[in-house]
């Protein structure tokens, strides 16, 4: 090329710039390995911490929680069948309340760790999507407490012989109910685990509705994996309350990828 050629000529000849989208911040630095391995262990560590402190928490005030707990077992008498139980289900009760008071804590460096993978404008929606998820393990708790514990322990109790006053050990009845609400609480956030896949598109909506039935299956082999009875009620309840999770998480995910326009106008849920 000789020196009299224009200059549009090398412009078109240069190769092209490599794009930088409005979106991504250019102020990110990529991470190593190394580095992320220690943003997940600071992550970890201060979920730990708060869920100590939430678990000293529990433990100060156990009475009150306890006597909540009571509650919704109905018109039980408790028992202790061991000297160490009196404990055991005190400490269970504060393992329970400081997985409940630090769970935000928890979720908060969750999402924080995988928010480099995101971009800017998926950043800022980090924060609504925290807090609805923090409201949709409340929710879950709440529908564990105020439906599934109680009836499923009137359902068990149902089947107690006439004759036979009911009575429960207070530390396998605190253990029922622990893993059942926190189970719970955990279950909703199936929604939100759907949304952010979706948003960094490491799952598309189409593939998980050509897989509906199998994940009808799932949620009834996961109630009946979480449920700690037998109780064929609670299971049913808690299995049909993961099909409405999943599908509010395809409707997430439709929101999601019609503004990222994967998804055709005229094309309905």
């Amino acid at each position: 090329m000789t020196l009299d050629q224009p200059e549009s000529w090398n412009a078109e000849l240069a190769p092209p710039e490599p794009p930088f989208p409005e979106e991504l911040d250019p102020t990110q630095k990529e991470m190593s390995f190394v580095e992320h391995l220690g943003e997940l262990r600071r992550a970890l560590i201060i979920g730990a911490i708060a869920i100590v402190i939430g678990a000293g928490v529990g433990f100060y005030y156990y009475k009150p929680i306890l006597t909540l707990l009571r509650q919704q077992a109905g018109n039980v008498q408790f028992v202790i069948l061991a000297p160490e139980e009196g404990f055991t289900a005190v400490l269970r009760l504060s393992v329970l309340m400081g997985l409940f008071l630090g769970i935000p804590v928890l979720l908060r460096e969750v999402w924080w760790f995988i928010g480099p993978a995101l971009t800017r404008k998926q950043r800022l929606v980090l924060v609504p999507i925290l807090l609805v998820s923090y409201l949709l393990f409340l929710a879950g708790v709440a529908f564990a407490y105020f439906a599934l514990l109680p009836i499923g322990v009137k359902f068990l109790i149902g089947f107690t012989p006439e004759g036979i006053k009911p009575m429960l050990s207070i530390s396998r009845y605190i253990g029922f109910a622990s893993v059942l609400i926190f189970s719970t609480g955990l279950m909703f956030q199936i929604p939100i685990v759907m949304l952010i896949s979706s948003l960094v598109g490491a799952l598309q909506r189409s593939l998980l509705v050509s897989q509906r039935r199998y994940a009808i299956l799932v949620s009834f082999v996961v109630a009946a994996v979480i449920t700690p009875s037998v109780d064929m009620m609670t299971q049913s309840m808690l299995a049909g309350t993961l099909i409405i999770l999943f599908e509010m998480g395809l409707i997430l995910m439709w929101f999601v990828e019609r503004i990222k326009g994967k998804n055709k106008p005229e094309e309905e849920y």
